[in-house]
């Protein structure tokens, strides 16, 4: 069998067919498994003794199970089948359980967990369901979603495990769910609270996932190494989940070398603990190390085939294949070979600008090169980051690793301004350099969208002062909003707000009020403020306590001065008066009333000042200016909407037009440097960016543009190599001048420019 063949996703098995086989499922409960093998019922004793016997004699344990295959009860054989690896006959074996007792939960929430072991999530959530539909007050069922909860990081995984415990405060299954939830938000005190039960529990299984949590603690706050590692390992010397346990917190506060060490003793003392070869094997890709990664997944695979997210990303792996790198000392590309030239130029610019302007302003300049990683198609990114297709994110850092969607892979029409968004993760890349990756992640957050405003390439253009580029720079309405109804978090929650949403649009939501945090604090204390933070949390300080340090007050009084900065901020914004007028300028617009639409644009931007997402007032309102015959209030309109941030390829297509046609040619450059940033894979946009640079005197910078567009194949060959021909002989090289115009006119014989050219370099 192929490579290839061999890699190819297993499609999400319906419940009456599961293939293939799992090595060592018995020694391979991950966390959210560990707990619930125990929770049959009561006459399940056989499943435990037979486990439990596992810790000092595996061999005898599996004989154990072997014998088991041959009870009369057919949930028992299925416990079997699935303690020795054989999945496909276990699910057959549920399958003839549920037809044969059709109410009873028990048989389907351990189905459920069969399914859930083997990545189809989906399939397991229905079950859990079911199971509850039968017996509503079902505590394992229940956790089961909790659990399938946990893994999406939804908020209502702690709602689920909050009902249990109040009906039973000690339940031990409950409490170690609710003690990774709170370590997730990095609530150590609520997490070891959590923990008093599991640690004492009976089920050995229980307490040493306890103990791996009481571990991951540890490890969270700098207290290494965990007195519970020897403590766990005693008990049971093969439970590398100890290890993994302990990762995956690191991974999920970004300090993935700390869990590439924890994984890497995970799979030495239970090499067939696939799942932590799996996440070791991304965690490596993630940081850089690819042959590396690709090795450890592959073993990962052939342990587990079950793995969805591996199977993606070896799939992955073989298409970049084909990619190639361009390093320097400051930058490391990985581009798609048909973008690579159109987009090698601007990104090492804007990565290399990127980290002098914002680790200036920071007080840290990364000495390593910075690795981008660019993806044509967003499922490929997708898979890169997590391994999962389906993520909303449009890039990501792990530290000096960034990736992200290529301009291809979606459109500005989106709100996608990639080269914002690159801007947005290398000022990660300072802030987790800054802090040893120990930011919180709402604060680095907030720096990128604060230096997105303050020092981005779309910025706000126009004012000298941070204060002034606040009272013109638009923030979603739907922050507005969240702010008058007070669904803003405080400070000290803010992460939860990134982690476990509980309202559409929160985590956009909090993504901005990061950045607006971190403007106040820039207005109200100075930007040096916001380095001294960053100082507090490399020191290993929590939110709370890098904000008192560094602010030198109350993290409440911070609070309640951020909230009385956001009055005032948005004392203008309408948003039910902006939204009615874009109704009524749009409809206006539509029928051709221009005095109408212009009036109602007007509206719109008094009501929300320098609003210049999609849709925009400023591009309706020249419309409805030049409709009136009014040229230069509409270039005034556009011109306003640029300087906002505006990125609409037609308004800023008119704009150079009408800025030319007025003799403001060094205003119009600007315009298509911007224009030609956004769309930097659009051969006009390139080709016209390239003339005007011509034109104003500068073809070195013309010929990069003019390189571009013949990189990107466009229709007219002839003229790409005839205006590169006029860029290399504006520099007098005349070789390269010649050779591209021979090139033109190899295509094009009759291409008058192209000859007269040629007689020109030859004189």
């Amino acid at each position: 069998m192929t490579r290839r063949a061999r890699r190819s996703l297993t499609p999400r098995a319906p419940r009456n067919q599961i293939s293939g086989k799992s090595k060592g499922v018995l020694r391979r409960f991950g966390p959210t498994l560990l707990a619930a093998l125990a929770a049959v019922s009561a006459n399940a004793d056989p499943v435990a003794e037979c486990r439990d016997l596992g810790f000092s004699d595996p061999e005898g344990s599996r004989n154990c199970f072997r014998d088991l295959l041959a009870d009369p009860s057919t949930a028992l054989r299925a416990e079997a089948a699935w303690a020795l690896g054989d999945i496909q006959l276990a699910n057959g074996l549920f399958r003839s359980a549920t037809k044969s007792a059709p109410d009873d939960a028990v048989v389907r929430v351990r189905w459920g967990e069969l399914f859930l072991s083997t990545y189809q999530v989906a399939d397991a959530e229905a079950l859990f369901a079911e199971a509850l539909a039968i017996d509503p007050d079902n505590v394992a069922a229940k956790l089961g979603l909790a659990r399938v909860a946990l893994g999406r990081f939804e908020a209502r995984a702690m709602g689920i495990v909050e009902s249990v415990l109040a009906g039973d405060p000690d339940h031990v299954e409950a409490n170690l769910l609710a003690a990774r939830l709170a370590l997730q938000v990095g609530d150590t005190e609520r997490a070891r609270e959590s923990l008093r039960s599991p640690l004492v529990a009976e089920d050995l299984l229980r307490r040493l996932e306890g103990m791996a949590l009481a571990a991951a603690i540890d490890h969270m706050l700098g207290s290494v190494p965990s007195a519970w590692e020897a403590k766990a390992l005693e008990i049971h010397p093969r439970y590398g989940e100890l290890f993994e346990t302990v990762a995956h917190f690191y991974v999920i506060t970004r300090r993935y070398r700390e869990a590439i060490a924890q994984l890497t003793r995970a799979v030495a003392i239970d090499p067939e603990l696939w799942s932590a070869h799996a996440t070791l094997g991304i965690n490596l890709l993630r940081v850089n190390r690819f042959d590396e990664g690709r090795r450890t997944l592959t073993l990962a695979h052939d342990g587990d085939p079950y793995n969805v997210e591996v199977v993606n990303t070896l799939r992955l792996l073989d298409s970049l294949d084909g990619w190639g790198v361009l390093a320097d000392d400051d930058v490391i590309l990985r581009i798609h070979p048909a973008e690579s030239r159109a987009l090698a130029s601007y990104v090492k610019r804007l990565v290399t600008d990127a980290v002098a302007t914002v680790g200036e302003r920071y007080g840290f300049v990364p000495d390593y090169p910075v690795v981008v990683e660019l993806y044509p198609r967003h499922q490929d990114f997708a898979v890169r980051t997590s391994g999962l297709p389906g993520i909303g994110v449009l890039g990501v850092a792990f530290g000096d690793v960034v990736l992200m969607d290529s301009p291809s892979a979606r459109s500005v029409v989106e709100g996608f301004d990639w080269a914002s968004a690159l801007w947005h993760e290398v000022a990660h890349v300072v802030t987790l350099g800054a802090t040893n990756n120990l930011v919180s992640r709402w604060f680095s957050e907030g720096v990128s969208v604060f230096e997105e405003w303050q020092t981005g390439p779309s910025r706000f253009r126009g004012t000298e002062t941070a204060e002034g580029a606040a009272r013109y720079r638009a923030v979603p309405i739907g922050v507005v909003k969240a702010h008058r109804e007070a669904e803003l978090l405080p400070i000290a929650l803010l992460d939860e707000g990134f982690i476990r949403p509980t309202y559409l649009g929160q985590v956009m939501v909090s993504y901005t009020q990061a950045g607006l945090v971190c403007e106040f604090i820039a207005h109200a204390y100075g930007q040096a403020a916001l380095s001294r933070i960053l100082d507090a949390y490399r020191d290993g300080k929590d939110t709370v306590g890098s904000l008192e340090a560094a602010l030198d007050t109350t993290h409440h009084a911070v609070d309640e001065a951020f909230e009385a900065y956001l009055d005032d901020r948005f004392a203008g914004v309408d948003p039910a008066t902006y939204e009615l007028a874009m109704q009524e300028a749009a409809a206006a617009a539509s029928k051709g009333d221009w005095a109408l639409a212009a009036e109602a644009a007007r509206r719109a931007i008094a009501a929300y000042p320098n609003a210049a997402g999609v849709p925009s007032p400023y591009p309706l309102l020249a419309r409805a200016e030049a409709g009136q015959g009014n040229p230069a209030a509409a270039v005034d309109a556009l011109f306003e909407y640029w300087r906002a941030g505006g990125r609409s390829p037609n308004a800023l297509n008119r704009l150079a037009g009408a800025l030319d046609d007025a003799q403001r040619h060094e205003d119009a450059l600007a315009v298509r440097r911007s224009l030609a940033l956004t769309l930097p894979l659009a051969v006009e946009t390139r080709t016209q960016l390239g003339d005007d640079l011509l034109e104003a005197g500068q073809p070195r910078e013309a010929l990069l543009e003019y390189q571009a567009v013949l990189s990107l194949e466009p229709h007219d060959a002839a003229d790409a190599h005839y205006r590169l021909a006029r860029a290399y002989h504006r520099l007098n090289e005349s070789e390269d001048a010649r050779r591209h115009v021979l090139l033109a006119l190899e295509i094009a014989p009759r291409f008058q420019d192209a000859l007269s050219l040629l007689l020109e370099i030859n004189q």
